[in-house]
């Protein structure tokens, strides 16, 4: 009996074994699947991130063609006409790489034509996974805006950082155009600006201390006037600057003019063109002091700065060009080592508009600063033209009053302790004729991305 019991007993424990064994062997056949799952999992996901990135280098490798690729700009650049107003016409043929990027890599780039300088960028990737494929597709939509003049405009700022400050002004006169800011406008101080027209801020504008402004309305984030069109200008869009060609090869570029306009009536060193380096435009000053008057219809361009100070009186009949700064009498005395050595003074700048629909006014690549020392008798600054910086314009202190016949486009601008007055006009014939030719600005803004799975 004893012995048919531990029989039985050792038939239990071996089914039971059986049972533990039998689970522990699907338990780690389980998870072995389960790993082996992860681990695909694992390599589909790397190959999905690997697929995306891929899509977006063929984005950035577009828009690196639509900025230096011949072909591809002089297309995505098609300018409007009467008969092809929405620029239509223009096509680029799709793109491939391969390999790219992985050696089993490779993406195809598509450019759908939205109208003039405005395209939808469609970059499709595709990476080898074992027997199949990961594919992704990303889309942009980039835009170029039209470089165009100041047309609505008699002050303009651009730029992330694109304030109108106004300090101790008394008054701003602006007679025609409108005043317009890509950030915030600053009046404070006692400032007071007349304007016929609107001031636009793409952020706020804020009246301190005393200031006042008078205007046909106040368009930003903070205030919003009857006159205001409330879908466009409370606040106005950020607006890019209009392009100006310096100093590319083209024919059209203010370096080309310069080489190609005649100074020989004023030059001694014998060159007759009107580029001159820095200090030959300075020796020119000196030996044409109190009064020099540059050429009429010309480009005057300097390579480097232009200082115009100490008593010296500039008298520019077209457009005078700096690929640096133009300072306006920020020093009162002036050493050089030709007699008689030292000068001292208020000086003065007049620009005149040679004719209709030509190019006038002062440039400047970087900025353009005033000081103290700009004013004799009634007048500081008198320019029929443009007035263009790169950068920034800051006007200080001048003795009397300016004004602008024209237009003022920077990035940022301000006007400090001017109680003499500072008087705007625009005229949209001089501003388009110094602009040139309409053009499309360099920058590439991206209006709308998304991915497609």
């Amino acid at each position: 009996m004893k012995e048919k019991f531990l029989k039985q007993k050792k038939g239990y424990i071996l089914t039971f074994a059986l049972i533990i064994l039998s689970v522990f062997l699907f338990l780690s056949l389980y998870f072995l699947s389960f790993s082996f799952t992860g681990f695909k999992m694992t390599k589909v996901y790397e190959k999905s991130v690997q697929a995306y990135y891929l899509a977006e280098a063929g984005i950035q490798e577009a828009i690196f063609k639509l900025k230096t690729d011949p072909n591809w700009k002089s297309a995505f650049e098609t300018l409007p006409t009467i008969s092809d107003p929405n620029c239509s016409s223009w096509t680029i043929p799709d793109y491939q790489r391969n390999p790219a990027l992985f050696s089993d890599g490779s993406y195809k780039i598509s450019i759908e034509n939205l109208g003039c300088a405005k395209a939808k960028i469609f970059a499709t990737s595709t990476l080898g996974l074992e027997n199949q494929k990961s594919q992704r597709v990303v889309q942009m939509i980039v835009s170029k805006p039209l470089g165009s003049p100041l047309k609505d405009y008699t002050l303009f700022t651009s730029g992330p950082s694109g304030d109108i400050q106004i300090s101790g002004v008394n008054p701003l006169n602006i007679y025609a155009g409108s005043l317009f800011a890509n950030n915030d406008i600053i009046v404070k101080n006692y400032s007071k600006i007349n304007a016929q027209n609107k001031i636009l801020a793409a952020n706020n504008v804020n009246i301190l201390s005393g200031s006042q402004i008078i205007a046909n309305a106040i368009c930003a984030k903070n205030i919003c006037q009857q006159n205001c069109s409330s879908t466009k200008e409370c606040p106005p869009q950020a607006l890019p600057m209009p392009a100006l060609d310096f100093d590319s090869n083209a024919s059209t570029s203010y370096y080309q003019k310069a080489i190609n306009s005649d100074c020989s009536s004023i030059r001694t060193d014998g060159k007759t063109n009107c580029l001159f380096s820095q200090d030959e435009f300075e020796k020119l000053m000196w030996q044409n002091y109190p009064s020099l008057s540059l050429p009429t219809s010309t480009s005057v361009y300097v390579k480097g700065d232009i200082n115009i100070r100490a008593g010296q009186v500039l008298k520019v009949n077209g457009v005078l060009i700096a690929d640096r700064d133009i300072n306006l009498g920020q020093d009162y005395c002036w050493v050089r080592p030709e007699p008689p050595y030292l000068r001292c003074g208020f000086s003065q700048l007049f620009v005149k508009k040679p004719g209709e629909n030509l190019a006038s006014g002062i440039l400047a690549k970087r900025k353009i600063n005033g000081g103290g020392w700009l004013g004799i008798g009634l007048s500081a600054l008198n320019v029929e033209g443009l007035i263009y910086a790169g950068d920034e314009i800051s006007l200080t202190d001048f003795l009397a009053t300016s004004t602008v016949k024209g237009g003022i486009a920077a990035r940022k601008f301000s006007l400090t302790s001017l109680w003499q007055g500072f008087n705007l006009y625009l005229d949209q014939s001089v501003v388009g004729a110094t602009f040139g030719t309409t053009s499309y600005s360099p920058i590439i803004s991206i209006e709308h991305w998304e991915e497609v799975y």
